[in-house]
C-alpha cells in the first residue's frame, strides 16, 4: 500500500492533508515539530481527531532522515505552513527536510519517491531557496503555489485570523504584507482537489487559483469591513501552470466557519489558563 508522508502534519495545511488521506483509508506517516509551550494544546487537540487513526503513525521531524520509504510512496511537504507560522526553529526544521531529501535522492531516480512541496505565492523564493534547489533534481517532484489558503486552524500569524482576534492595525497590515493577497482558497476545497491537481497536470510547477472572483477581497470585506481600503494590495504573480479550483465554500461560509472555530479555540484557551 502507498504511504504518504506529510511533513507539517499538525500545522494547517499539512493537518488538512493528512486528515484528507486518512479519510481516504491510506497510511500517513505525519512528521512535525515542538513549538511553543503556548500553541501545545492545538497538537493536543490536533492528535484527537487524527492520532487515534490506526493507518496513522507519528514521527517528530529529527527522525525524518531515519524513515526508509519506497518509490511508491509520497512526501508533502508544507512550505505555506512553515512560512505563514509562528516558528522559532525554522532553519533547523528546513536543515532536517533538506537532509531527507538530499538522503532519498542518493538511492538513484528508480527509487525516488514522489515528492510533493506546497510553496506560498511569493516573488522570491527566499528562506526555502535550499529546499527547492535539492527537489527540483528530482523528476518525481511537484511545486504547488497556493494563494491565501482559509477556514478553520488558519495560523494565528496570516491576516484574516488576526483580523478575526481583533488585533490592532498594525498587526494586520504586517500579516498582510507577509502574504499574498491576490486571490484565496478555502482549506477543504483546496484538498478535495489536491488529488485531481497531481493527476490532471504534467507540470512541475502549477499555481492554484479560485474559481471566485476577488476571492480574497470577498473574505477580506467580511472581515475587516470599511477599513481593509487602507491595506495594500498584491500585485498578480505567476509562478507556475495555472490550475483553478471550483469552489463549493462560498466566503460568507468559509469565514462564518473560521470566526466559529476561533471562538471555541478561544475558550479553550481561556480553559488551559485557569488551569
Amino acid at each position: 500500500m502507498q504511504t504518504n508522508i506529510v511533513i507539517g502534519t499538525y500545522r494547517f495545511v499539512g493537518f488538512y492533508v493528512t486528515q484528507f488521506f486518512l479519510n481516504q483509508g491510506e497510511e500517513v506517516i505525519g512528521i512535525d515539530w515542538d513549538d511553543s509551550e503556548a500553541s501545545q494544546y492545538i497538537k493536543e487537540e490536533k492528535e484527537l481527531e487524527i492520532g487515534r487513526n490506526s493507518n496513522y503513525l507519528y514521527f517528530p521531524i529529527n527522525k525524518l532522515k531515519l524513515l526508509n520509504i519506497s518509490q511508491q510512496d509520497t512526501v508533502f511537504i508544507s512550505c505555506y505552513d512553515i512560512k505563514s507560522g509562528k516558528m522559532d526553529k525554522i532553519d533547523f526544521v528546513i536543515g532536517e527536510i533538506v537532509s531527507f531529501i538530499e538522503k532519498c535522492k542518493k538511492n538513484g531516480k528508480n527509487e525516488t519517491p514522489n515528492f510533493v512541496l506546497f510553496m506560498p505565492i511569493e516573488k522570491e523564493v527566499g528562506i526555502f531557496q535550499s529546499i527547492l534547489s535539492s527537489i527540483r533534481e528530482m523528476d518525481s517532484a511537484k511545486i504547488i503555489f497556493l494563494p491565501t489558503i482559509y477556514g478553520p486552524w488558519q495560523s494565528e500569524g496570516m491576516s484574516f485570523e488576526a483580523g478575526i482576534n481583533q488585533l490592532g492595525q498594525s498587526d494586520i497590515k504586517a500579516a498582510i504584507a507577509a502574504e499574498y493577497n491576490g486571490d484565496a482558497l478555502y482549506i477543504t476545497d483546496f484538498v478535495n482537489a489536491l488529488e485531481a491537481v497531481l493527476a490532471t497536470s504534467s507540470d512541475r510547477d502549477i499555481q492554484l487559483c479560485s474559481s471566485i472572483d476577488d476571492h480574497w477581497d470577498k473574505c477580506a470585506k467580511l472581515i475587516f469591513g470599511e477599513s481593509m481600503d487602507s491595506f495594500t494590495s498584491t500585485t498578480k504573480i505567476n509562478k507556475g501552470t495555472i490550475f483553478e479550483v471550483q469552489c463549493k465554500m462560498e466566503p460568507e461560509e468559509g469565514i462564518a466557519l473560521q470566526r466559529k472555530h476561533n471562538k471555541r479555540l478561544n475558550l479553550l484557551k481561556t480553559w488551559r489558563k485557569r488551569d
